[in-house]
């Protein structure tokens, strides 16, 4: 009897957990299951196990079985047990030959495809000598079972090969662009650049890896350092579900793996061009005239792979030139400007060149020994040009210019050792660098702005923030893992760990204005700073208070938070497998964490130590027979407290603000006697009125400033699923997600609990007298809202607050005291996240395949997370929304990444050999908005201005007065690959066109939610008006050759 050779060409981009029970590739006499479900067998490498059995479906014990990597030539050798099974664990990804040989049996061979983290679970089924099958087809294929990747048997998601995704189906050139193809991931808002948010976390919720090494942006959680897409294999984001191993986020986790050289040289050229002609304008809005917009790119990348001792040691490398070009022109004025004298706009043109670099070295000792080295930058500089535009759009003048630097070097190296069948060992130690350097040639300027709209630009200072920024991240990362297999009560697969990380922060942030010394009259300006040049030049002059000649005063700013940092998290881990039967696997996991944050001298100000997260997962094969799975899943997550929390609670913070009328008397540098230097456009002071300290320049005790019983930020995660193969080889799957917020962290204002305990509880002060220091903003409290809370409120304090007035002129030590969660009248933070996923993939067959799915979700609560899309804030741990607590009326509601339908389908069709279409669909439902205004009712609250859910006096819950637009998106590429219908040297020459948003929709996505200007009786004329439209549409050519 023969079997007919299937060979099929996965779309390699498969749901997690779904294809394992669907892509089903039969080969003669071995019955293959594709390793596509998502990683955790390791980071960055993958397993095989297998059961070898005759005809009859008896195992054969003894048999030998060895497999070869097909790119690399190493080869592994293993004896079948007494169940006829064999397992193969660490093993790079790709493809393996294997080849099995038992006495009395004909030999049998094949290939079997490894991916990271994945174990490829194969049955082989040998025809015996005797039955004279001497040619591999002749064997008959018997019994299908399922390939579970271990770990990951309830983990969710999407994991596919980005080199197969990128030629099939068109998608952006960077990691997010390929997370957000995964159901259950949403691109965030335009503040934080659409990076993803996943299961209802924020979108600075979630970790990135590439080779095992940690690149998330530890100072603020948004986003990671920039891998150059190329150099990908595989990239992996998983929504749920996921192992031990990983921590530090309570979003999702995309973890990436890079390219590696084989035993063949190989080269690669590719081209992409994305031409501003053939790129359409989003419509205007009342911030922006799009129609003025530019926007061009192209790349040139060159890659090789192959080896340097054959069998032994390997490269990849890569190199991407770049040139980014993008030009935007603002909203046009109604006046003339006072600089150039005609009414227009200001236009910006950002420009960068640099280009991104990668290498990846593998050394294999031996065939069970391993050493990797994977390094690559992402420095680079863009540079932005400030100018004036008429009408017409033509430019008329210029301003200073600025550039903005980041990125940094990354660099990892791995060892990984196999030391039997049942135990192996990996230990890692890798950098990753992150730097952000704000500058301008102007930078020696002081900052000069006025209250009075109109006024002229006055002096030379360009940085467009007016804060000079260096910021160096440094990250070290020790990771060590063992894995042992073993047979009692079932089988299992152990894996316990450690995961350490050391995070040093540094930055200098000062206004501009280098050389400047600004001291205050009558003696030093606080203990720790007498003149600001002791600690910045920089100074930021705003003149207000206007009359016919000009202003008639100014305010002095003078700010500086100049320092270094530490923070340390360590966590250790043990995760078991257990295949209790053959039909039921339970994963139970185990993590420990702790995050230690130190202030600027060394001392600890957060210590969240003995953090236990457990994941529990169970799968079971309903019908026995491999093509349906049954999982469920509960797991809790744990979020670190951002470096930025130290830089701005734990540093030495030095800020200012004076007042002082303006010397109208004239004179030299004066001509025009309006008190502004003629030639610097800097004030000539007259009159000292009044000056604010709002930062001594001390390093504050941590007792007043952080809570003493704080608790970490977590996240409990329930999944309860269901998967089954449907029409031979499709999957069609049904999943349910429920996610809580059990505890946030953030800084919440104490003023008003600690009055109420002066006039209450203290027995020896009153309000009066505390109000003096506790004005309603003076003391800012880490803590977990909601809570009781114990702070020690400092003698300083209250020894100043008795010397004010109605106090006796005491003198007090520091105070320890417990506020209640009444006291402090903050609601609890919630949020909670819900949805069902369905989901329908077909696997490429050679002519067709791709993937659906439909998330019906509800994002609601009071709190968005790490990240505030509502402001666009950026501060994880320090957000705006529990300073007081009027600002958290009305704030339960849909929160901003709430989208309650999404449907995404992707995939593509081989119409000729030669000629590829692929197509990548979304259609999500709108994004709810409230109207954010000033409070009517909590003077500390409406003293934030426009920062309540409250709009014109009136209650306005979020998420509940208007939405955005239905987001429909169709893009579609063309690839024709000339080598196949040319005789032409190399492997392919492919000519391709992606052409993104085909029907050039133009959904509205993003609004002002500001309805209050200063008051309640002060409407914004542009609440609920347009701020941002979908990207429209566009085209990128490119041409790939490889040889």
């Amino acid at each position: 009897m023969k079997t007919q050779t299937i060979k099929q060409r996965l779309l390699h981009s498969t749901m997690i957990g779904g294809t394992a029970l669907m892509a089903l590739v039969a080969a003669p006499a071995v019955t293959l299951m594709t390793p596509t479900v998502a990683a955790a067998q390791n980071l960055v490498q993958g397993a095989v196990a297998g059961t070898v059995t005759n005809q009859a479906g008896a195992p054969i014990a003894g048999a030998e079985v060895r497999l070869t990597s097909v790119a690399q030539g190493f080869s592994r050798t293993f004896t079948t047990d007494a169940s006829g099974s064999f397992r193969a664990v660490a093993l790079p990804q790709g493809q393996y030959e294997v080849v099995v040989n038992a006495s009395g049996y004909n030999s049998l061979a094949d290939t079997v495809s490894v991916g990271s983290g994945g174990t490829a679970q194969i049955f082989l089924t040998m025809g015996a000598a005797a039955d004279n099958a001497t040619q591999i087809d002749e064997v008959v294929v018997v019994g299908v079972r399922r390939a579970v990747s271990e770990f990951d048997a309830t983990t969710t998601g999407l994991t596919v090969n980005v080199e197969e995704l990128s030629k099939n189906v068109p998608v952006a050139r960077d990691a997010s662009a390929v997370a957000l193809l995964a159901p259950g991931v949403t691109a965030s808002d335009n503040a934080f650049g659409n990076i993803p948010t996943i299961g209802g976390a924020s979108a600075g919720e979630n970790t990135y890896f590439i080779n095992g090494l940690n690149i998330t942006k530890f100072r603020d959680f948004t986003g990671s350092s920039t891998v150059p897409f190329e150099f990908y294999q595989t990239l992996e984001t998983k929504t749920g579900g996921y192992s031990a191993e990983f921590g530090r986020g309570t979003g999702g986790v995309l973890n990436g793996t890079t390219k590696s050289g084989g035993n063949e040289w190989e080269f690669g050229i590719t081209g992409y061009w994305q031409p501003d002609a053939l790129t359409e304008d989003a419509p205007n809005t009342y911030l922006a005239q799009n129609n003025f917009d530019e926007r061009e790119s192209s790349d040139l990348i060159f890659d090789f792979g192959g080896p340097i001792i054959r069998d032994r040691l390997f490269v990849f490398g890569l190199y991407n030139w770049r040139d980014r070009d993008a030009y935007n022109v603002g909203t046009l004025g109604t006046t003339a400007n006072p600089d150039f004298g005609v009414i227009g706009a200001t236009a910006t043109r950002v420009t960068s060149d640099d280009p991104f670099y990668g290498a990846k070295v593998d050394f294999l000792v031996t065939d069970d020994h391993r050493l990797e080295f994977t390094y690559f930058s992402d420095d680079q500089t863009s540079h932005t040009e400030n100018t004036f535009v008429n009408a017409n759009g033509d430019t008329v003048g210029n301003y200073v210019s600025s550039n903005f630097q980041f990125g940094g070097e990354s660099w990892i190296a791995r060892y990984t050792g196999v030391w039997t069948d049942w135990l192996t060992t990996s230990i890692a130690y890798g950098v990753n660098e992150y730097s952000e350097a704000l500058t301008s040639p102007g930078d020696d300027c002081a900052f000069i702005s006025s209250t009075l709209v109109g006024d002229p630009r006055r002096g030379c200072w360009g940085t467009p923030t007016s804060q000079v920024a260096f910021n160096d991240d440094r990250r070290e990362i020790l990771r060590a893992d063992v894995d042992v297999y073993a047979d009692f009560m079932g089988s299992h697969h152990f894996r316990f760990g450690i995961d350490q990380e050391k995070l040093e922060s540094s930055q200098q942030l000062d206004y501009s204005g280098s050389g400047y010394n600004y001291c205050r009259p009558g003696g030093p300006i606080s203990v720790a700073v007498n003149c600001t040049g002791d600690r910045t030049g920089g100074l930021w002059f705003r003149y207000q208070n206007h009359d016919a000649t000009g202003p008639t005063r100014v305010r002095i700013r003078a700010y500086n938070n100049d320092g270094a940092w530490t923070s340390t998290q360590n966590a250790y881990y043990i995760q078991d497998s257990w295949e209790v039967t053959d039909r039921l696997t339970l994963n139970l996991g185990l993590r420990n964490e702790g995050f230690e944050n130190e202030n600027i001298v060394g001392e600890a100000f957060v210590d969240l130590q003995n953090q236990w997260a457990p994941r529990l997962g169970a799968t079971y094969d309903v019908f026995g027979d491999g093509e349906s799975k049954l999982f469920g899943f509960w797991g809790r997550y744990f979020l670190p407290v951002a470096t930025n929390t130290n830089q701005r609670l734990a540093g030495a913070e030095f800020f200012i603000q004076d007042v002082w009328t303006l010397d109208r008397t004239g004179g030299p540098g004066d001509a025009n006697a309006d008190g502004i230097d003629d030639a610097t456009g800097d004030p000539i002071l007259g009159t000292f009125v009044s000056g604010t300290n709002l930062a001594s320049g001390e390093v504050r005790p941590i007792s007043t400033q952080v809570d003493k019983e704080l608790d970490p930020m977590f996240v409990d995660e329930f999944i309860l699923g269901y998967e089954q193969r449907i029409f031979g080889d499709w999957t069609m799957g049904i999943k349910g997600t429920y996610r809580d917020l059990g505890t946030a962290i953030d800084d919440v204002a104490i003023d008003a609990a600690v009055l109420a305990y002066c006039e209450n509880d203290s027995g020896d002060l009153s309000e009066a007298i505390c109000y003096n220091v506790w004005y309603g903003f003076h003391q800012y409290v880490l803590t977990n809202p909601g809570e009781d809370m114990v702070i020690t409120l400092s003698g300083d304090d209250l020894t100043r607050a008795d010397a004010g007035p109605g106090g006796l002129g005491r003198t007090f030590t520091d105070r320890e005291i417990t506020l209640s969660a009444a006291d402090l009248n903050y609601p609890s933070p919630d949020r909670t996240y819900k949805a069902v996923e369905l989901s329908l993939e077909k696997p490429f067959d050679g002519v067709w395949g791709g993937r659906f799915s439909y998330v019906w979700s509800e994002s609601k609560g009071n709190y968005e997370g790490a990240l505030k899309s509502d402001n666009g804030q950026t501060d994880p741990g320090l957000s705006q929304d529990f300073d007081q607590p009027g600002l958290l009326d009305n704030a339960y509601g849909y929160l901003p990444n709430h989208r309650a339908h999404t449907f995404k389908a992707f995939g593509n069709w081989q119409a000729t050999p030669a000629l590829n279409i692929g197509a990548n669909l979304l259609i999500q439902s709108p994004r709810k908005f409230g109207c954010i205004g000033v409070h009517p009712t909590d003077f500390f609250a409406s003293l934030y201005g426009a920062a309540s859910w409250f709009c014109g006096g009136v209650a306005t819950p979020r998420g509940e007065s208007f939405e955005s637009d239905w987001l429909k998106v169709l893009d579609l590429t063309f690839a024709y690959d000339l080598a196949e219908v040319f005789d032409i040297p190399g492997d392919s020459l492919v000519l391709r066109a992606d052409v993104f948003n085909v029907f050039d929709f133009q959904s509205a996505t993003d609004f002002n939610e500001f309805g209050d200007l200063t008051g309640p009786a002060d409407p914004d004329p542009n609440y609920a008006r347009a701020t941002a439209y979908q990207a429209p549409r566009n085209v990128r050519f490119s041409i790939a050759y490889r040889f």
